[in-house]
């Protein structure tokens, strides 16, 4: 079995997630924006930034010890605009019925790993930015959505952590 370093009880308190595939374009948007945020936190060093591209259930495993988590990920909405920014508590994320080990999203993986008695965030928020489906293979983000990345990773460093950003 994987151990986590540093181990749980010599962490931060709270961990910065970055989640996507920054290989698929826009996907991507995740790791960028909680990068930039994490570079402009006063105290950074005081927050674990995390960049994954795999699953949810390893984001979950990376999650355990942490009290509070914040996590960045894209989010496909056809009818809102590029760069949106939905904030959602734990607690307001769909359960999606069920745990596969290759399809399960966020609420089955922890609703698993608590299960198996895993010591998971106490607080989690998650912020979806609006993409568009990636359609191609990118290692850069798209125009409109760069632009908007600065007034995104502000946003985000006030609402989470009373960073001007």
């Amino acid at each position: 079995m994987e151990r986590s370093w540093p181990p749980a009880n010599e962490r931060p308190r709270t961990v910065l997630a970055g989640f996507g595939n920054p290989l698929h374009g826009d996907d991507g948007v995740g790791p960028f924006v909680a990068r930039r945020i994490h570079e402009s936190l006063p105290h950074s060093e005081e927050i674990d930034l995390l960049e994954l591209s795999d699953s949810a259930f390893r984001l979950v495993e990376r999650l355990a010890g942490y009290r509070r988590a914040v996590i960045v990920d894209a989010l496909v909405d056809e009818q809102a605009e590029v760069g949106a920014l939905r904030r959602f508590e734990l607690a307001a994320l769909p359960e999606d019925g069920h745990a596969s080990f290759h399809t399960g999203g966020l609420a089955s993986a922890l609703a698993l790993a608590r299960g198996l008695g895993m010591r998971t965030p106490e607080e989690i928020v998650v912020y979806g930015i609006v993409i568009r489906e990636p359609r191609e293979f990118a290692e850069r983000l798209s125009g409109p959505l760069e632009a908007r990345v600065p007034e995104i990773a502000a946003a985000i460093a006030r609402a989470e952590f009373g960073s001007p950003g």
